[in-house]
């Protein structure tokens, strides 16, 4: 049994060889997600032509060109050199640094796939220093458990979040995402009830047992079994109606760190080759443990603020509330030039990409930034020196009834940008 207690953990040593074998089948599934975005030019579509960003930090605004592309090709270079063991290190760190840049610059464009990509390679990075199938590695143990333990909060925290009347009660959104498969699809079995809430609470009860299969010895099979069935049917159910990408096959990679080290030795013939002890400094230990405690509390931090966090969004980011929520929004912009009193209404679908306008319906800390880019755009490009930005924003929640979700008087641009979206935005109707 895992976690008997923290000086176990601590203390002994475990071969590292399952965490090499993890990083080349986890590096393989990146590399096709990486041609994947070169292919449909996401680097140029998404983050060069737009009109706006929405960076995550403010020092990220106005991102260099040319240091966009560079990154996307250190992405590209770093994600082959993570599946060789002698350079993959150092790309695991170059790959990190790159990726995580780029999914920063726009809110607009997360999801926590990406999180987890950068929480995982960074891990790689900070735990595996030595990679080899010629030598015989042990690390501590806790470095291993590190990894199965954030395999575990993601699929743990998913199924918290899943405990919601929402989930339970109104079947949402599973509802909405299997009727649209339907209707893409042109089965309606996928609109079956039946079909409906097996859908529902199956994903209900593989997040919240899935961990505890895997962690067991005595389940860990089975678990494997579950694995395999969900994270495929979750490709095949997403791969049409929703943004799954190569996430499945990411998390289907993860079985490698629940499989005996040992098992490997033997296949690889490296058990007899002698021990080589690789010890950890003693900063790396209370790092790891501070680093899970910071991914334990993270994806709760919503319950210090007040409202729903799926309507408001705040807290709603590196959180794990993966398909959990759905929302059906009329978004009308208007520029009102306060001398001449004339308005005009604004078309944000030809100032957006798609996917930036799909999160503007989810994210309302996107509808700031927007704002004071129409009025500095209005200012700069047509001379109106007294814009004000208003917006009627009207949504439904879960298939609910629609609401208005701040008021459409409001002069946008006099919140401060930085303002949370529940302290300005109206609370979800009942």
């Amino acid at each position: 049994m895992y976690f008997k207690n923290i000086k176990y953990v601590q203390d002994n040593y475990e071969s590292n060889i399952s965490l090499v074998i993890f990083r080349i089948c986890f590096s393989i599934v990146l590399i096709v997600q990486t041609i994947y975005f070169f292919k449909l030019g996401f680097i140029e579509n998404n983050i060069l032509k737009p009109f706006i960003l929405f960076p995550f930090f403010d020092f990220l605004n106005n991102p260099s060109e040319q240091l966009v592309y560079l990154s996307a090709i250190l992405m590209l270079i770093s994600n082959i050199g993570m599946i060789f063991n002698k350079t993959s290190r150092i790309s695991c760190l170059i790959f990190f640094l790159a990726f995580t840049y780029l999914w920063l610059l726009d809110r607009g464009y997360f999801n926590n796939h990406y999180y987890f990509i950068s929480i995982i390679t960074f891990l790689l990075f900070f735990l595996n220093k030595k990679s080899s199938f010629k030598k015989n590695y042990y690390v501590p143990k806790i470095n291993i458990i590190a990894f199965q333990i954030m395999i575990f909060l993601i699929y743990f925290i998913s199924g918290i979040n899943k405990i919601n009347p929402y989930w339970i009660f109104d079947l949402q959104p599973m509802t909405h995402i299997l009727q649209t498969k339907a209707q893409v699809s042109g089965n309606n079995l996928f609109s079956n009830n039946i079909i409906i809430s097996f859908f529902t609470f199956s994903g209900l009860i593989y997040d919240l047992v899935i961990g505890f299969f895997l962690i067991f010895k005595r389940t860990r099979i089975l678990g494997f079994i579950f694995v395999l069935i969900f994270n495929s049917l979750n490709f095949f159910l997403f791969k049409d109606v929703g943004e799954i990408g190569v996430f499945p096959f990411l998390m289907i990679s993860t079985l490698v760190l629940f499989i005996d080290p040992v098992k490997f030795q033997k296949l690889l013939n490296v058990k007899k080759i002698e021990k080589v002890i690789l010890p950890n400094k003693s900063f790396v230990n209370p790092l790891i443990v501070f680093f899970i405690i910071v991914q334990l509390l993270l994806p709760f931090r919503h319950v210090l603020v007040k409202g729903n966090v799926d309507y408001n969004g705040v807290g709603q980011r590196f959180a794990w509330r993966m398909k959990i929520m759905y929302k059906e929004s009329k978004i009308d912009f208007f520029l009102k030039n306060k001398l001449t009193g004339d308005k005009y209404n604004v078309d944000v679908t030809k100032m957006l990409t798609p996917i930036q306008y799909n999160n503007l319906k989810y994210y309302p800390d996107l509808i700031l930034p927007l704002a004071y880019k129409m009025k500095s755009h209005a200012i700069s490009e047509f001379g109106i020196k007294f814009p004000e930005v208003t917006c009627v924003f009207k949504t439904s929640f879960m298939g609910k009834k629609e609401q208005l979700l701040f008021s459409p008087k409001k002069d946008l641009t006099l919140i401060p940008i930085n303002s949370k979206a529940s302290s300005w935005i109206f609370e979800l109707e009942k």
